[in-house]
Order: C-alpha cells, then structure tokens, then sequence
C-alpha cells in the first residue's frame, strides 16, 4: 500500500483518491486535458468544460458520448449540486463518482 499519492483505492465500490489525480487518469475519463493555465487550486475553469463539453458530436461512438455524459455530469456536480464560491470552477473531486457510469446508479 504505502503512501503513493497517485495510488487508486475503493471503497464500498465508489473509487475515491488517496492524493491527487494524475492527468493520464484525467485523459482516460474525459479524452483531453484542461490547458494548465485554467487550473487553479485542483478546480478547472468552468468556460472550458462548456466550451469542449457543451454538445455532443452527432454520430459519436459509445466511448465519446461517455466522456461527454462524465463532463455533463461534473458540470452538475460542481456548479449547480455543490457549487464552490467562486462559481465558475469546477473541482476534479467529482472525476471519481463519474469514473464508471454504469454504477452511479447506485449512489445515495
């Protein structure tokens, strides 16, 4: 176990991070990477998730409408569930409750 900080753990079949989450997990999730300089205090600014999430392509594959169906979601999460002060960030916290989609069904 150790205290690697980029160490994925579960927990009651929720994934949650013990650290940081890394950009290749981040790229896995949503397919790109937010530009470093929107990257403020482990928060991406909100305009960019509009901006490359605000509609999904006609015709995506399954793999693309999931990335986007993650992205909608943590625009949810983070601006209208569990806003943080500032109102136009969206914090990476909420990458893990959207990691797999097929289980969200089961959050309380």
């Amino acid at each position: 176990m150790g205290d690697d900080p980029g160490r994925l753990y579960r927990l009651d079949g929720v994934a949650h991070i013990a650290g940081v989450i890394n950009d290749e997990w981040f790229h896995e999730l949503l397919g790109v990477l937010p530009p470093e300089n929107l990257v403020q205090k482990f928060a991406i600014n909100c305009t960019w998730f509009q901006e490359t999430f605000g509609e999904c392509p006609d015709g995506a594959d399954e793999e693309t409408v999931k990335r986007f169906a993650r992205a909608y979601i943590m625009m949810l999460l983070g601006t209208q569930l569990f806003a943080d002060k500032s109102g136009n960030r969206i914090h990476i916290k909420w990458l893990p409750y959207v990691a797999r989609l097929e289980e969200m069904g089961g959050y309380s």
